[in-house]
């Protein structure tokens, strides 16, 4: 039996953040991980055609580029191999009328483009960039503490200090507030509105749900001032670059390993098991990142698990609708019909508009192939030439969202209700949609490949059902009810076990905040 201090189940970003900080710190560090590739739901492949590149799911890294995790370690990532692409236009959003909202980086272009839809909601604009420079900070700052903790107590006390009553409560009215009430409370133009309220419906955040504005309010002003970025090479680059990090500390970090089970021994987590029937003795810590329904009552017994705490899990819910991936490779750009600058957008909504992804979130919800679902088309290659031969290009879509389990079409045009028979006529409804945006798109494809709800869980045990968020983010699951109340530092009934990754707090996205907190209070 090899004996280690901590076993980290799943070499995803979080996983690969706690291991760095516990290895940093002395400890011995086993990372295993099911896949041949770590990275978890932040993988690239040649998905298409050799040479071509593909963040598999998972591909903005402007938060982690702002986390504790990237502070700490960033010398040593750029020295493995780690690299940022970054352009000046960040995102747009595109309509079927042939015209488009493109975000800048550039204030002065951002404030021309936005007065072109309607003169006062550039000043809106600028109000809210005002606004955002003093509030943005304590935001993001919440975002890397343990919820709750006494450090978020004095820290929330130190903002009302410095904010005053009036912004403090400014503040808690945007984590609060739904995206739809938040853009019709600062715009105009509908085409304005539709820049912000895409990005909540990426964390399942429909535009009428309670605590949908943050994502928005955060993520829309942070990408027009520093960019929205990408790994280099592909996100693959970045956890190769952890994992070497990790090995260089006398950390193992194993591919190709699946845990079947996590031994519980007098309460307490005593190591892990593998389909091999290898077992393997952690003395501290066995740390999952691994979704709640995943890992009590599969990999750890239930009956090792109190009875008040199972039910918990069984009412973790996952998001509303899945995610289906489309990936690209292109003879070319995408012929944006609102101009050639759109292809150089990190990333190109197309909903279009705010009632179109309210409409999605009904129809997915209900089972229903959405008649017009969000695509997000991320052009990686435009940012990152290393991502595809010359002259040529990527596309990333991202499809949201859809039903994990279809009981029919809103559209009324597919008669299909399984995944296998879908994955052809419903991708080609989503291509035909760009098309629609992008006349010729369709010409310049090279290849293509679909990625279904089923086969992302398939690839990722996490991403249950397709949920690329892992897991509901509505207020009732998220900050200190994420995944549940009274459980989200991390720690378990069982101990010595621990629960990070997109299923805890902070939530879903690159931030690497999970596993960076949690190896942080055990060392």
């Amino acid at each position: 039996m090899a004996d280690y201090d901590a076993i980290i189940v799943g070499a995803g970003h979080n996983g690969l953040a706690a291991a760095m900080v516990l290895g940093r710190a002395g400890w011995k560090v086993l990372v295993l991980e099911t896949s041949d590739v770590p990275g978890g739901a932040s993988k690239s492949r040649e998905l298409t055609l050799p040479g071509y590149i593909h963040d598999m799911h998972a591909a903005n890294i402007g938060f982690f580029l702002g986390s504790d995790t990237f502070a700490d370690f960033k010398d040593e990532m750029f020295a493995n191999g780690f690299n940022i692409a970054c352009g000046d236009q960040p995102f747009a959003s595109t309509f079927p009328d042939g015209d488009a909202v493109c975000g800048y980086t550039d204030h002065e272009k951002m404030m021309a483009e936005l007065a072109r839809h309607d003169p006062a909601d550039a000043q809106a604009w600028a109000d809210l960039l005002q606004e955002f420079s003093k509030l943005s900070g304590p935001i993001l700052q919440v975002l890397k503490m343990p919820m709750p903790s006494t450090s978020l107590l004095r820290q929330m006390y130190k903002v009302y200090r410095t904010l005053g009553a009036s912004d403090f409560w400014d503040m808690a009215q945007i984590l609060l507030s739904s995206s739809r009430s938040f853009t019709d409370s600062r715009f105009k133009s509908e085409k304005v509105k539709a820049l912000f309220t895409p990005w909540g419906f990426h964390l399942d955040q429909a535009p009428d749900i309670a605590g949908g504005a943050m994502f928005p309010y955060l993520e829309v002003p942070l990408d027009c001032v520093n960019g929205l970025a990408f790994s280099a090479g592909g996100i693959g680059r970045m956890m190769d670059s952890m994992v070497a990090i990790v090995k260089r500390q006398g950390g193992d970090v194993r591919m190709n390993s699946s845990v079947t089970s996590i031994p519980v021994d007098k309460g307490r987590a005593v190591g892990v098991v593998l389909q091999d029937g290898t077992r393997l003795s952690a003395k501290k810590a066995v740390i999952a990142s691994v979704t709640p329904p995943k890992l009590f009552g599969s990999l750890v017994a239930e009956s090792d698990v109190p009875v008040g705490f199972m039910k918990k899990v069984r009412g973790f819910r996952y998001s509303a609708g899945a995610t289906l991936m489309i990936h690209l490779a292109l003879d070319g750009p995408v012929p944006w019909a609102a101009g050639e600058h759109l292809a150089n957008c990190s990333y190109v909504h197309i909903a279009p508009y705010t009632d179109d992804i309210a409409r999605t979130y009904y129809e997915s919800g209900h089972g229903l192939l959405p008649t017009s679902p969000l695509l997000v088309c991320g052009q990686q290659s435009r940012l990152d030439p290393s991502r595809a031969p010359e002259g040529k290009e990527t596309l990333w879509v991202q499809v949201r969202a859809v039903p994990s389990v279809p009981v029919g079409d809103a559209a009324g045009r597919l008669t299909a209700t399984n995944w296998d028979d879908l994955r052809e006529p419903f991708a080609e409804r989503m291509l035909d949609k760009i098309e629609s945006c992008a006349p010729g798109f369709k010409s310049r494809i090279l290849a293509k490949t679909v990625i279904t709800p089923p086969e992302m869980e398939k690839d990722n045990p996490n991403l249950v059902g397709g949920d690329s968020v892992s897991g509901s983010h509505h207020l009732d699951q998220h900050f200190m009810f994420r995944p549940f109340a009274g459980w989200s530092r991390y720690k378990t009934p069982v101990k010595n076990l621990y629960m990070i990754g997109q299923s805890t707090w902070p939530g879903a996205g690159l931030s690497a905040a999970s596993g960076y907190i949690c190896a942080k209070q055990l060392v």
